[in-house]
């Protein structure tokens, strides 16, 4: 009987569920077929029980299975831009590529001619299929690889869930992924936090939203709980409206979640947001690169085209071969090969537990020569503990412990590791508290990077209420006008302060963090908001102070060592007292000991910074020499990265806080660790899933080593089509007959290709790893010219051989020009193949330096493969081929010898004159 009453009762339940989830709507009567802006509008204007009403919520939340109702029915919280990415997107990119289509045509054409070449046409759509295959499988696969490694970092939200879905009577708080969350649920917004979906504010306490995302300001925006604006209101200055993609700076919040999934405000402009994004100077450089190779093309066609036909008479071969020649001038495996190395490196760099949020991003660590990071948890262990608990006369004080515990409880779970210090902290013995007597806290004021403060106002069992306000030396000491000194108050005057000065620095320069405590009683005082606590904090007592350590990492000396080694000169950005930072960094070697007065020349603070800008001075130098920079803000953060940004080094920002997002969005490439904040992890490029410069050392040499694989390709591609254009403009004017056809060209060109694809799987020589690389034009057009003016010495080498020695001088007998034509396939694919393993050191190759396994089976196999196919009857009738000379095989090896001895010779003199390879 009690089963059966068991499964009425659940189906009642489920009934009672589905009948609350099909009676809501995501949009109000008044704003059907609106607008999202419409629709946030009018519930922004709504009393807060009405919203909750409409979406058949409550201030307690969604039971579980409501939840899942709801979320089946609107699909999963992730907008469009998040979303796995599909194969077909992939396949169709690889499909709609202007090459492809210029293939196509040429088949089509080349079939279409008078006595059309049916078998070329064949090759020209298999080449298609091939490169599409290509194409299609290192971006998916680099897509997918990616996107599950973003997911791997996941954001948690906590919600409220009813205790018991009948009586609607108290709450729980759990937590979920932001990608479960669906409308009508009620979720808390703790500082640090990234808003996962459009909300409407319920309650808010100190409430600070920073919508740089959208704004561009960095200046956070105040959100309480009040119905707001109208339909022409700036959606933005609503104040009880949050979106998503923002992030909370400071306070707290309880929101009502309106719009989820592709209903966001934000997923309506996510292509746009990508768009905006600048591209950086690899980006831009390769950008760059494919539009000079377009811009060439179409000069060589019509050139080639016209010498040739004049030269040869054959028009008809002329055009056919002249548009084969443009097929090969264009590095058409250049966004695979590319994808293909930062899908390798994202890979590698998973395994050093780093995650690459964008591909562009594996690139950048590599030409990072600058690491701004934090000190905490990134020099130190993270791991703070509270010392001591000191009056103003420097004697041990339980009553400072005691209030400190007080504000620390106040705090609750948004407090910092200050905090969870000071609770772990017991009192003695011999020390009576009153820290655990009934009390009631009034009010919470949360701890932010500007006001460097927290506080809250407890009313104890005495009945009298007191603030309690803890925070760094200065932002307290300016606050109070007396002093506790044991059983004494005194004044607390210029040689009083002058006294806490040295007391505080003496410890400081220990390696003590230092933070002040103050109180004061206070009766019938209302505070409502921030905007209120320049009165109410004002004439209090200073109680004493608390000392904290943090303890260096183990690993760090030698993480920052192999960081320098690598040429990265690491920056630190702290929001600690100067002497705390520079003790903490003589230690790991980040600074060598040096006497003070020298000190201050590479630590600064950010007071002195600020006020450096403000009067105009030269602030460039001061960055750039400057190792320390303390008692930093997040917008003074922001400013260094910028400074040194300008300078045109790649910068990067390791940081873990709120106080770091500003300074992760300025930087080339940022850092944040994924137990961090939320918004930080939002604003980075990449996640440490530890935090620690031991990861960031590894990353950097992947980075490198995926870009140099990328330059490598970018190099031998671009100095191959230059050695082409310059041997085929002297052949197309010297020679009366075509030096390839254009069959002969593609499948040379195919061969190629193939011998490329295992590039992202080699490796870089161990001096290529110790300096930063980034894109370099110049090196590249420089480098391009004098390789390729080498390459076009030998090709022309097989013309002189041909035309003197075998005396191929005229178009007359075919069989010759087959012959000829021969030669120049199997010694231009040869020479093509083995400068893949002359650029790709500045060693000796095979020597001092060889290849990865991969690179030289494809590498062998493609040579073996391009030297065979002349040989085949078959291939001799379909490609237009005929048997290669007898003696020459060996004309062909004393050729290739000499390519490498000249190469060699051209790498040493370029190395000595530019002082760089790749």
């Amino acid at each position: 009987m009690s089963f059966l009453m068991k499964i009425l009762f659940w189906r009642k339940k489920r009934a009672r569920s589905f009948q609350r989830n099909y009676g809501w709507n995501t949009c109000p009567p008044s704003a059907v077929n609106k607008s999202t802006r419409a629709i946030l509008q009018t519930f922004a204007a709504m009393p807060i029980d009405k919203a909750i009403s409409w979406l058949q919520t409550n201030q307690n939340g969604l039971t579980e299975l409501e939840a899942e109702i709801r979320r089946i029915m609107k699909g999963e919280n992730v907008i469009s831009a998040k979303q796995a990415p599909s194969w077909i997107h992939s396949l169709l990119e690889a499909i709609l590529n202007p090459f492809n289509f210029l293939l196509i045509c040429l088949a089509i054409f080349q079939s279409a001619v008078p006595d059309g070449e049916w078998t070329g046409a064949a090759f020209l759509i298999a080449m298609v299929l091939i490169s599409v295959m290509i194409r299609f499988w290192q971006d998916y696969r680099g897509r997918v690889a990616v996107f599950r490694l973003c997911t791997s970092v996941a954001n948690r939200v906590k919600v409220r869930r009813p205790i018991s879905p009948d009586n609607g009577i108290g709450h729980v708080i759990k937590e979920v992924l932001d990608n479960e969350l669906v409308p009508g649920d009620i979720i808390l917004l703790p500082p640090g936090s990234v808003v996962p979906a459009d909300s409407l504010i319920l309650e808010s306490s100190f409430l600070r939203v920073s919508q740089s995302s959208w704004t561009g300001e960095n200046a956070p925006a105040a959100k309480v709980a009040n119905p707001d604006g109208g339909e022409d209101e700036n959606l933005l200055d609503l104040m009880n409206i949050v979106l998503a993609g923002t992030s909370v700076v400071s306070g707290n919040g309880l929101a009502l979640v309106l719009r989820t999934g592709p209903d966001v405000l934000i997923a309506k402009m996510a292509n746009q947001v990508d768009a905006m994004r600048k591209k950086n100077t690899f980006q831009q450089g390769i950008s760059n690169m494919s539009w000079v190779l377009i811009i060439l093309v179409f000069i060589m066609v019509p050139t080639v085209l016209g010498i040739s036909g004049h030269t040869t008479g054959d028009w008809r071969h002329a055009a056919l071969f002249s548009l084969s020649f443009a097929i090969g001038l264009v590095p058409e495996m250049l966004p695979a090969i590319l994808n293909g190395n930062l899908a390798r490196g994202a890979y590698k760099l998973s395994k050093f537990k780093v995650i690459a949020k964008r591909l562009d991003a594996v690139q950048r660590l590599g030409a990072m020569s600058i690491l701004c990071c934090d000190k905490t948890g990134t020099l130190t262990k993270d791991d703070i503990t509270m010392c001591e608990y000191l009056d103003c006369s420097g004697a041990t004080s339980p009553s400072v412990l005691e209030l400190a515990v007080l504000d620390a409880q106040a705090q609750g779970p948004n407090g910092n590791s200050i905090d969870a210090a000071i609770l772990q902290r017991k009192f003695r013995p011999e020390e009576k508290s009153t820290a655990n007597e009934p009390r009631k806290t009034i009010l919470t004021i949360p701890f932010t990077f500007e006001r460097r403060r927290s506080g809250c106002v407890v009313k104890r069992s005495t009945g009298h209420a007191s603030l309690i306000v803890k925070g760094a030396f200065d932002e307290v000491l300016g606050i109070c006008s007396e002093a506790r000194r044991g059983a004494k108050v005194v004044p607390l005057d210029a040689e009083q302060k002058a006294k806490l000065a040295q007391k505080v620095d003496e410890l400081s320069k220990d390696g003590y963090r230092v933070l002040l405590i103050a109180e004061k009683r206070v009766e019938n005082f209302r505070l409502d908001d921030q905007l209120g606590l320049v009165a109410v904090e004002s004439n209090m007592t200073l109680a004493g102070m608390m000392t904290f350590i943090d303890p260096p990492k183990e690993d760090a000396a030698e993480s920052i060592m192999h960081l320098k080694k690598c040429g990265v000169e690491v920056k630190i950005l702290t929001g600690d007292s100067m002497f705390v930072a520079l003790n903490v960094c003589q230690k790991l070697g980040v600074l060598a000991a040096k006497d003070g007065a020298e000190d201050q020349i590479q630590v600064i603070t950010g007071a002195e910074l600020q006020r450096i800008y403000e009067h105009g001075e030269a602030i460039h130098e001061i960055v750039k020499s400057c190792t320390i920079f303390a008692k930093m803000t997040p917008d003074q953060k922001a400013m260094v990265v910028s400074t040194l940004r300008s300078a045109g080094t790649c910068v990067g920002m390791l940081g873990d806080g709120i106080n770091d997002c500003v300074a992760l969005r300025e930087a080339d490439v940022g850092i944040a660790v994924d137990s961090g904040a939320s918004a930080a992890k939002d604003c980075a490029d990449v996640v440490l899933t530890e935090k620690g410069l031991g990861a960031v050392a590894a990353a950097v040499t992947a980075g490198r080593v995926t870009y140099g694989n990328t330059i490598k390709y970018v190099k031998m591609a671009v100095s191959c089509n230059i050695g082409n254009v310059v041997s085929i403009l002297i052949a197309s004017a010297w020679l009366p007959f075509l030096p390839m056809t254009s069959t002969q060209m593609l499948m040379q060109d195919l061969l190629w290709v193939g011998s490329q694809v295992g590039i992202p799987w080699d490796t870089v020589d161990a001096e290529y790893l110790q300096v930063p690389r980034d894109w370099n034009t110049l090196d590249l057009f420089r480098f391009v010219l004098i390789v390729g003016t080498s390459t076009a010495v030998v090709n022309v080498s097989t013309f002189i051989l041909g035309w003197f020695y075998y005396g191929v001088k005229t178009a007359a007998d075919l069989q010759d020009v087959k012959m000829f034509q021969t030669h120049y396939f199997i010694q231009g694919l040869l020479t093509q193949i083995l400068l893949i393993h002359l650029i790709r050191t500045a060693k000796i190759p095979f020597f001092q330096s060889r290849a990865k396994l991969p690179l030289t089976l494809l590498t062998i196999a493609m040579c073996a493969l391009g030297f065979a196919i002349p040989w085949s009857h078959d291939m001799q009738a379909a490609m237009g081929f005929a048997r290669p000379a007898d003696n020459f095989t060996a004309f062909l090896a004393a050729q290739l010898v000499f390519y490498c001895l000249e190469l060699q010779i051209v790498k040493w003199a370029y190395v000595r004159l530019f002082k760089t390879w790749l």
